[in-house]
């Protein structure tokens, strides 16, 4: 089972990637691609990522494990966004 979020950002792709890929590495998390799209891994969790336009950004997560809620990660993807 997949999941797709939509999040509206109000900073550049690029800069929120960097920000979001320098949070993940902290938390353990692979982040490998660039400020239009990319892929994302770490502790079970595996999805990508795109920028449309300037202003959004679509995560979908392809797996999860089953332990954790949706929510779980949801949150703990976000997270990198907001730090």
């Amino acid at each position: 089972m997949s999941k797709s979020i939509v999040v509206k950002i109000s900073q550049t792709p690029e800069t929120l990637f960097a920000k979001a890929q320098q949070a993940a590495i902290e938390q353990g998390y692979k982040l490998v691609g660039d400020a239009s799209k990319g892929l994302i891994s770490g502790s079970g969790v595996r999805g990508s990522y795109k920028f449309s336009g300037s202003n959004v950004l679509i995560l979908n997560i392809q797996d999860k494990p089953t332990l954790l809620s949706w929510k779980t990660v949801e949150e703990k993807l976000l997270s990198f966004l907001a730090q």
